[in-house]
């Protein structure tokens, strides 16, 4: 069953509200108001996500929403926040190279991976990175949720001061609960915090990371909401039932150190089930800043960097079992280190069957998966490279690219040096 259209015409209708410094907030693109039903918490702000540690009983009623399926195509990238902001290392802004600019330099794209100790000492999630870059994240297995990882990542380039940081993700419940039954908002229902449906994704935004991740936008001002349409099909197309699936970037606009700086925020909301019993997700979310004018520039670099970030299937396979487990109500005796390593040993045949049917799956919807990346990023063209035949997304606008063994990506606008590119690199060609 659908939630009501009231709740979930987040496409037709608005609130015009003051931003920080008063006027007319800003409206989706199509010019219409951001919707506002139904209100959090009667009023009240919605909770920040709970702290691993706040696991609660599961009540018993209403029954699980066991018939509705579960989304199967989000990337587990569940973070847990990072310290809000990089530290201001006093260097001034350069710019990246540019396809048409004067410095005509080559720009290196390494991969790079982040490493789980407790799923075994495997890579969990790998990335691209231009020379110079820098990274942090981890994992850390959150067995009480629904999203029985936290996979945080950020990437940052020192020199421009780009940060791309994927944000922290949740599956929530909501119905009125019963005479007798107590369920504290936020509280932990069947692995789903237990939070009324936000369809404003401005408000959502707001009550659910600029308490923590996104402190630094309190003050920030709202410029502008634009829908991916594309996005938001691959999202309703994944959670394989009905449901009303929506996408967006918001632009705001904020002070550091004196300077402007400009954000990206993406997520994506879905709403599945009733009025009576509604599950609704968010997934897709990360966020880009720089100081004004830089993310708009780099923004090819900047898509490609994000594309390129994925979980190995090592790692999927068991992220996949964790949630079977989960399912069959075993987290608690997963809650320690010990425990885990030794559920994992014992599960290591599933495991490996399901690192193989991600593979599988992945082998199958590679162009679609490619397809959606480059629509919804925008500024990069798809390649094959020719190692592996991978679909890869690479900056748009450039005079050649160029591929290794390794998995390094070598882009050269016209009159670049390429004294480097030997035998080991082969030429890329734009997919057909």
């Amino acid at each position: 069953m659908r939630v009501p259209a009231i709740m979930l015409a987040i496409s037709a209708s608005v609130l015009a509200c003051a931003g920080p410094g008063g006027g007319v907030a800003p409206t989706l693109q199509n010019g219409q108001p951001i919707p506002t039903f139904p209100p959090a918490a009667n009023g009240q702000p919605m909770p920040t996500l709970p702290p691993p540690n706040a696991w609660q009983p599961i009540p018993t009623f209403p029954p699980p929403d066991a018939p509705q399926p579960l989304p199967t195509f989000l990337p587990p990238d569940i973070g847990q926040p990072l310290p809000t902001f990089p530290p201001d290392n006093g260097q001034p802004i350069t710019p990246l190279p540019q396809p048409g600019g004067s410095a005509a330099m080559p720009v290196r794209l390494t991969p790079l991976a982040i490493w789980d100790p407790a799923a075994g000492n495997v890579p969990a999630v790998t990335f691209l990175t231009p020379a110079g870059w820098q990274a942090e994240g981890n994992v850390l297995w959150t067995h009480q949720w629904s999203r029985v990882a936290q996979l945080q990542t950020r990437i940052a380039d020192p020199s421009t001061g780009i940060v791309i940081e994927w944000l922290p993700l949740q599956d929530f419940i909501w119905f009125q609960p019963p005479a007798g039954l107590e369920v504290p908002i936020g509280g932990n229902y069947q692995g789903k915090a237990f939070v009324p449906p936000v369809t404003d994704p401005a408000q959502f935004v707001r009550d659910f990371w600029m308490p923590g991740q996104l402190a630094h936008l309190q003050g920030a001002s709202l410029v502008a909401i634009n829908e991916v349409p594309s996005v938001a099909a691959a999202f309703r197309e994944s959670y394989g039932g009905p449901a009303d699936a929506f996408a967006y970037r918001l632009r705001y606009e904020f002070q550091h150190n004196g300077q402007v700086w400009e954000e990206d925020v993406f997520l994506a909301l879905l709403y599945a089930g009733s009025a009576e019993l509604t599950s609704w997700y968010v997934n897709f979310a990360y966020s880009v800043r720089a100081p004004k004018g830089q993310i708009d520039l780099n923004h090819g670099i900047i898509s490609t960097v994000i594309a390129s970030r994925t979980t190995t299937p090592e790692w999927e396979g068991t992220y996949r079992l964790v949630t079977q487990l989960f399912r069959q109500g075993i987290a608690q005796q997963m809650a320690d280190t010990v425990a885990f390593g030794e559920t994992l040993a014992r599960y290591r045949a599933e495991s490996q069957a399901l690192q193989q049917q991600v593979t599988d799956e992945r082998n199958a919807s590679q162009d679609r998966i490619a397809a959606l990346r480059r629509d919804s990023l925008g500024g990069v063209q798809n390649y094959v490279n020719p190692f592996n035949q991978i679909v890869v997304q690479l900056p748009i606008g450039w005079e050649t690219y160029w591929t290794n063994a390794q998995g390094e990506y070598l882009i050269a606008p016209a009159g670049a040096d390429l004294n480097e590119i030997s035998s080991i690199w082969q030429q890329l060609q734009p997919q057909r």
